[in-house]
């Protein structure tokens, strides 16, 4: 939404002159009519721009909330993770890159492999979670549906849906400009965004935005910013109207970044963890610093396009869409995080994906609204993600490999740098029919009657080659419990290919009733559903099985020369055969299984939902609008996303079966001071959401050598709390004059506690933030707007985690302030 170049202080003073200048200048300008973009409230926000349903959303047995362009601005929200906390009980932490792009609903959630949570922006679907940390820039609306949304979006809803609407170029006119300049991150950033109308049944719009800054952190090590961002896109959409009964409407969205990523703090270490010794930071030193030797980066380039047909009949209402997204993007990770030369990962995507979505739904004026649809949707991933073991990694595996060797036999690497590198390709297909009908009056009247049914199929395979690229793992041996200290190296490698897949069917239904309260007060509804999210394969983690294999060929080769070196010795033949016979029952203990690929796969997550409901709307002389749920969910095969058993890289677990007992809170009144022409309004929101999540059965396994059960144990990652509270006042001073109206706001936002893992060992409390701002509406449809964020500069872990027995963390964003200029033309 706006582009960002670094600038010194003195930058900083001249970019303040120049915004007063540029403000004086356009107080110059003719008054122009200010771009009238519709707002909503609560009891009619229409969905008429969603082809599947019929009832305004607040009329819907489903808890969600709606954001409209208004309220947008006034929170300075420019990406869907700014909404966390603002909807009950959705969280969307900003940690390690926009890779990571963590999304939870009611608990339900995922860091890693498939969403939990969908995502629609002018109703097309994001097909990968990688792509969800998008920059948003004059958006019109955004809905956050709470519980799942499968039976009508599928799979990636299981926790719920974020609805994103760019303003409809057929509504809108002139062009809007927006400067804003940031404090501590020497930022600056610009968007254009205008509407065109080349002929009467064509309208566009066409916009772009840059965006750069220095971020607030600093890598101690190399002395350079650590989490320095570069970001710019452009988006155009084009809405054509031959005549009253057909639309076509396409767009296209680009967005580039390129960031320097994973600012993680080394916070402890327990007394066994791997410090190598060298020259530079000592131990001690490390802590509570950010001292990555290689820095951790992202790039990303992401194109997303749709067309969307409509045909508006005298009864019927056909929609299809099309869908089509592509992105290539490359992580670059320092995974030992600190100033040595452990390992690292370079990960590298290709990802494309096409879909249609046709849908045949009545009008909305019928006692029987009924919508049927189809979907189906190719996905093709391309990942290459070599692992590289430097000089002071080498050293980690040969410790690694005493521990796991029988200690007659001493192996070192000789190489000064080990890489595992495999490509792998993951396509999948989905393939739905679904329906969902509403009945009104149904049994009473007042009553309406929810019944909708989606049949999915799902499919992913992965074709994984790890091959040698012509080099090998040179090693050396010696055996001195038979007194031999040889002169010998050795060479091996950890190549191999294998395939995996897996085939799902899903039944997803929904029932649900709503009653109509009497005298427009509102409806109650109850309902019961149920979600589903795609299993997978765990591309990261490819490198433990490359380990695995890899050691595997290493003891048979030991295996073997020992063998051969016990026969050569000149004892009895007795003792050969006993010495061979305890070593090779020793080196078989020790020797791990032949890895497969279907190691790497996770199977789906399935969840059954009951709620109970209301969207309410009281005292009428003083409207409060009231949305209220309790909630029940049963999840099974729960995903869990965790440091694998190497701690060498992540993976995603099926976790056993899960419980979340929840309730959400959203209140909203107004009211408005009105003397002469210079009203005064006044908007209090307070947003509250519960989700008590935990597991009702986990059996981990045996982790550190125990048998380990996490029943009880509550769900990590996902906070037990949300809180959002917030006022505005709006004062109008004059239509005429300079100065048009001033503006003010408070917003306070907060989320915990919040566990980082199963064993519920590492926790967050509660933290909140909270911000500001001041805006002054000018003459010629200009805003000047000074927002402040975490004024009272709460220093809080975003996230943490533990990796080779040290635990890491990154910090929330400090206290900062932005200074805002929009112009409407």
């Amino acid at each position: 939404m706006y582009y960002v170049c670094t600038f010194a202080p003195m930058k900083r003073t001249l970019m303040l002159v120049l915004l007063a200048g540029f403000t004086l200048f356009l107080r110059a300008l003719p008054d122009t009519p200010s771009d009238t973009a519709r707002t909503y409230t609560l009891d009619e926000a229409l969905v008429t721009r969603s082809p599947k349903e019929h009832m305004p959303l607040m009329r819907q047995p489903q808890s969600a909330s709606t954001f409209t362009d208004e309220s947008l601005a006034r929170r300075g929200v420019n990406a869907p993770k700014d909404l966390s906390a603002l909807a009950p009980n959705l969280y969307m932490p900003t940690y390690g890159s926009r890779l990571t792009s963590a999304v939870y609903v009611r608990g339900v959630g995922s860091r890693s492999g498939s969403p939990a949570v969908g995502l629609y922006v002018d109703n097309i679907p994001y097909a990968d979670k990688s792509m969800y940390d998008l920059e948003l820039s004059d958006v019109e609306r955004i809905d956050v549906l709470r519980g799942p949304a499968g039976t009508l979006y599928g799979r990636g809803a299981m926790g719920g849906l974020l609805r994103i609407y760019t303003p409809d170029p057929t509504h809108h006119d002139g062009t809007h400009l927006r400067l804003v300049g940031t404090s501590r991150q020497n930022g600056l950033g610009g968007m254009v965004q205008s509407y065109l109308h080349p002929t009467e049944k064509f309208d566009m719009a066409i916009g772009a935005f840059l965006r750069a800054d220095d971020g607030f952190r600093r890598n101690d090590f190399s002395g350079h910013s650590a989490d320095r961002s570069r970001l710019g896109g452009g988006r155009l959409r084009g809405v054509f109207c031959p005549n009253e009964s057909w639309r076509f409407d396409l767009t296209a969205n680009y967005q580039y970044n390129d960031e320097r990523s994973n600012p993680y703090v080394l916070l402890d270490a327990d007394a066994d963890a791997y410090f190598p010794q060298r020259e530079g930071m000592s131990e001690a030193e490390l802590m509570g610093r950010i001292t990555q030797n290689r820095q951790s980066s992202y790039r990303r380039s992401l194109l997303s396009t749709g067309l969307s047909t409509e045909w508006h009949g005298q009864d019927l209402h056909f929609t299809s869409i099309t869908a089509g997204q592509f992105f290539c993007d490359r992580l670059f990770m320092d995974q030992d995080y600190i100033a040595a030369d452990i390992f690292s990962l370079e990960q590298k995507q290709r990802f494309g994906s096409l879909s249609e979505e046709v849908m045949l739904r009545n009008n909305a004026d019928k006692r029987w609204q009924w919508t049927f649809g189809a979907f189906a949707q190719i996905d093709r991933k391309r990942t290459t993600c070599p692992v590289f073991f430097y000089a002071d990694g080498v050293d980690f595996l040969n410790q690694t490999f005493r521990r796991v060797i029988p200690n007659f036999i001493r192996l070192t690497f000789t190489d000064e740098r080990l890489p595992f590198s495999a490509r792998l390709t993951s396509p999948s297909t989905n393939v739905a029919v679904f329906h969902q009908s509403a009945l009104r009056d149904f049994l009473l009247t007042g009553l309406t009657l929810t019944a909708g049914l989606r049949l999915d199929y799902d499919r992913h395979s992965l074709d994984l080659t790890s091959p040698a690229y012509g080099y090998g793992y040179s090693f050396h041996l010696d055996l001195p419990t038979f007194g031999l200290l040889l002169d010998k190296s050795f060479s091996t490698d950890a190549a191999f290919n294998g395939h995996a897949s897996m085939d799902t069917w899903k039944l997803l239904p929904k029932v649900a009733l709503t009653y109509q309260l009497p005298d427009g007060l509102g409806q109650v509804y109850g309902s019961v559903s149920r979600g589903y999210r795609a299993g997978g394969y765990n591309m990261e983690n490819y490198s433990d099985l490359s380990q695995n294999l890899l050691r595997r060929h290493i003891m048979e080769q030991v295996k073997d020369f020992s063998k051969e070196t016990i026969l050569s010795l000149s004892i009895p033949e007795t003792s050969k055969e006993t010495a061979i016979a305890g070593m090779s029952s020793t080196i078989d203990a020790n020797m791990p299984a032949e890895p497969s690929t279907t190691q790497l796969a996770y199977a789906p997550e399935t969840s059954w939902s009951h709620e109970l409901g209301a969207h309410l709307s009281l005292f009428p002389s003083m409207p409060l609008y009231v949305d209220a749920s309790f909630f029940l969910t049963r999840t099974h095969d729960l995903q869990i996303s965790r440091f694998s058993p190497s701690g060498l890289g992540r993976e995603v677990v099926n976790a056993g079966e899960s419980r979340t007992l929840g309730a959400e809170l959203s209140l909203r009144q107004s009211h408005m001071w009105k003397e002469s022409t210079r009203p005064t309004t006044l908007e209090l929101l307070l947003g509250y959401g519960f989700a008590h999540s935990t597991f009702t059965r986990y059996d981990a396994g045996r982790v550190n050598g125990l048998t380990t059960n996490y029943k009880g144990n509550f769900v990590p990652f996902a906070p037990r709390h949300t809180l959002a509270l917030s006022a505005d006042l709006n004062h109008v001073i004059s239509e005429t004059g300079f100065l048009r109206a001033l503006t003010c706001g408070l917003n306070m936002t907060g989320e915990g506690r919040i566990y980082w893992d199963e064993a519920n060992t590492m926790k967050r409390p509660f933290a909140a933030r909270l911000s500001a701002y001041v805006g002054a509406e000018l003459a010629g449809n200009v805003m000047l707007t000074l927002r402040g964020r975490n004024l009272t500069g709460n220093r809080y872990e975003a996230f943490s985690f533990v990796s080779m027995s040290r635990r890491y963390a990154q910090y929330a964003d400090p206290m900062h302030f932005s200074i805002e200029l929009d112009v409407q033309l």
